[in-house]
């Protein structure tokens, strides 16, 4: 059998299951007998099928371990059947979903359903066939009771599971520094320079994809496995390019755009007992590997690495949790840095990069002039500039937000219209179609709550109005709209006017000419703690799509954040604003927690926390009713020293078992599945809980 050396009963006939359960109550270990006719295929990380509660019902869950005899004083239900032969559940994953469900207060299942994908038989039967040289294929047969089937994938299946994939990258002397300090457990973080690099394929890549998939390599030369973690596919594909430029294509890939055949051929690979670089977007971090060298993440200042389901962990939590169990590396790369690597810098837990990036030369249009003080889009230095660079090739300029109009007012009383829905804002996606920006509702019928108007006037300008005015503007210049609707990966070299929202921007052979930054005004604006660090963090990720000779240009806008971007003093203002924060006890000098639900629920909930020293309640507070939220919720923001986490996420984890355990009885009659509005709803580290 392939895969990592399990555990086996032995002499032992008391297995400890974890069930497959979303009840918060049911998280933890219940102890089962090991029948005779399975003591021999049995074996710890196995998912098992066992009655609960009574013996014609019964529950998946994973075989923890084994022991010879139980607390449990009455007779043990024995082990129903074995879900595949295969141990899904590696050792090192189950004590990583274990302790960063504790630290966030959830449940190891949850993070488990993002570490595991689901079991496609034929799949399975194909890869244990290739492990022991049966090359005439799997054994025939159906699928096993309620597992689907799927067939096996046709490419990407890589070299087979005993064979150690051959890697053709050879690290040089600065790169075989870089891997004995991370396989050492050295925690690095860099920050990379701007500007693309083409590829020996002929692709062009940013320079930051290049260096991660040198310093991946690197470490996988040394015999170990490296995790690499990325927030979209954008970022993926050109780390997944340059991997293949750089003679490694046999890469375990861990991303939500694969197909669960996949997605399961590639997570039995990654079990298998030999090194692999393993490379995805934020479940990647939970993947299974061989003897694991580092963890690498790119940009983890980005909210799409904070996971949106129970219990909600931030990747780089969890990356910190499995470097500090397993000892492996971790290397931390931005074109900004984040507030929290900061404030790991600055405790030297992380050691960051002594020399300093290459940056593109930013200029601003005019610090002094009102974002409404010159006519169209545009500052004419700014219109200048993007004539100037659409002469020797594109030119990219980057907008706030989709659409046509982000914000809508009421004609008569120029009050904000909101969704009647919801309370969301509504804009308009398209000219003459408004709508809300939140639950998508038609704002065809909709009428001012203020004073009763029924017309909507436009305000401010989306990418797609955007678009409208340069046709006019820059008339015979090919332009690019590049969003969410309209998705681009890459332009040529060829002039163009490329618009493109935050995150959005396709990169251009050769890098563009001109980067121009509008709206610095209103993303300054929002209401977010985090709006200058993501700020910094949209606009530098924009400004090294630039050409090794191009320039930024920062179209309007003041205060620090603008000159720590104009000046290059970043880190000088992330310093302050920790400072700031520490004195204010905002993350991440402090770390929150908010709980959710009914009045009586939330208060039973902070009633649990008592005096622990370091610990401060704010609210509770209600919560704005929602189309998928009813009205009566209050919300409670639970801040706490780190040193206080454990035992902060042990109490509140308890009064939300409590709440689920109660609630079980009072509504016995309730359709499955449907939970209580008013139920108690925990999110740690949330890094949206300060937002208005």
């Amino acid at each position: 059998m392939s895969g990592y050396s399990a555990e086996r009963p032995g002499e032992r006939r008391v297995a400890h299951v974890l069930l497959d359960s979303a009840l918060p109550q049911l998280d933890h270990l219940f102890d089962y007998a090991v029948p005779e006719e399975l003591a021999e295929e049995l074996c710890a990380g196995q998912r098992v099928r066992v009655p609960f509660r009574s013996q014609r019902r019964h529950s998946h869950g994973y075989v923890i371990g084994f022991s010879a005899q139980s607390d449990f004083g009455g007779e043990l239900q024995p082990i129903a059947e074995i879900v595949g032969p295969v141990p899904q559940l590696s050792p090192d994953v189950w004590r990583l979903a274990r302790s960063v469900a504790d630290r966030a207060g959830g449940s190891a299942g949850d993070i488990l359903r993002l570490a595991i994908p689901q079991r496609m038989v034929r799949v399975e039967k194909q890869h244990l066939a290739a492990a022991i040289g049966d090359e005439s294929g799997p054994d025939e047969g159906g699928p096993g009771e309620g597992e689907p089937d799927e067939a096996a994938p046709d490419e990407g299946a890589g070299a087979g599971p005993g064979t150690a994939p051959r890697a053709e990258f050879v690290p040089e002397q600065p790169e075989c520094e870089l891997a004995e300090l991370l396989v050492d457990g050295g925690r690095l973080c860099i920050t990379a320079s701007h500007g693309p690099e083409r590829l020996a394929t002929g692709e062009w890549v940013g320079g930051w994809a290049v260096r991660l998939a040198r310093a991946a390599l690197a470490v996988f030369a040394r015999g170990r496995s490296a995790i690499v973690v990325t927030p979209d596919y954008r970022d993926l594909e050109q780390l997944r390019d340059a991997f293949e430029a750089l003679g490694h294509s046999d890469l375990i890939r861990v991303d939500a755009r694969q197909s669960n055949a996949e997605r399961y051929a590639g997570f039995l690979r990654a079990l298998d007992p030999v090194p692999r670089v393993i490379l995805g977007n934020r479940s990647a971090v939970y993947a299974p590997a061989h003897h694991l060298g580092a963890i690498l993440m790119w940009d983890d200042g980005d909210p799409v690495l904070a996971e949106p389901l129970a219990p909600y962990v931030h990747a780089r939590d969890a990356a910190l949790v499995r470097a500090e169990q397993s000892g492996a590396g971790l290397y931390f790369a931005a074109h900004s840095r984040s507030a929290e690597v900061q404030r790991l810098v600055e405790l030297d837990y992380v050691q960051a990069e002594r020399f300093p990036p290459r940056r593109t030369r930013v200029t601003h249009a005019d610090a002094s002039i009102a974002p409404d003080a010159f006519a169209g889009r545009l500052p004419e230095f700014a219109a200048r500039a993007i004539r100037e660079g659409v002469r020797e090739g594109p030119v990219l300029v980057q907008v706030a937000t989709p659409g046509y109009a982000p914000v809508a007012v009421c004609t008569d009383c120029g009050d904000l219209a909101r969704c009647r829905v919801c309370g969301g804002p509504i804009g308009f996606r398209a000219a003459g179609r408004g709508g809300c920006r939140w639950c998508g509702e038609s704002a065809a019928s909709w009428s001012c709550g203020e004073c009763g108007g029924a017309r909507l006037e436009q305000r401010g300008m989306g990418s797609q109005r955007t678009v409208e005015q340069f046709e006019r503007q820059f008339a015979g210049t090919r332009i690019v709209l590049s969003d969410g609707e309209h998705p681009h990966e890459r332009v040529d070299s060829r002039s163009a006017l490329v618009v493109a929202t935050r995150g959005a921007e396709p990169i251009a052979a050769g890098g563009y000419r001109v980067v121009v930054l509008l709206d610095a005004e209103r993303l300054l604006g929002l209401e977010s703690l985090r709006s200058g660090e993501d700020c910094l963090r949209w606009w530098q990720n924009a400004a090294a799509l630039a050409a090794p000779d191009g320039r930024v240009v920062l179209a309007s806008g003041g205060g620090p954040v603008v000159r720590a971007f104009v000046t290059g003093r970043e880190e000088d203002w992330l310093r302050g604003e920790l400072r700031d924060r520490q004195a204010l006890r905002y993350p991440p000098m402090v770390r929150v927690a908010s709980a959710t639900g009914g009045p009586a629920e939330v208060d039973r909930a902070v009633r649990a926390l008592g005096e622990l020293t370091g610990v401060d309640v704010l609210g509770p507070v209600p919560v704005p009713a929602r189309q998928d939220r009813p009205a009566g919720l209050v919300r409670a923001i639970v801040r706490f020293d780190y040193a206080q986490g454990s035992e902060v996420a042990k109490r509140l984890r308890g009064a939300l078992v409590a709440d689920a355990a109660g609630a079980s009885s009072r509504v016995a009659g309730r359709k499955p599945g449907r939970a209580r509005p008013e139920a108690l709803r925990l999110r740690f580290d949330d890094r949206g809980v300060f937002d208005a």
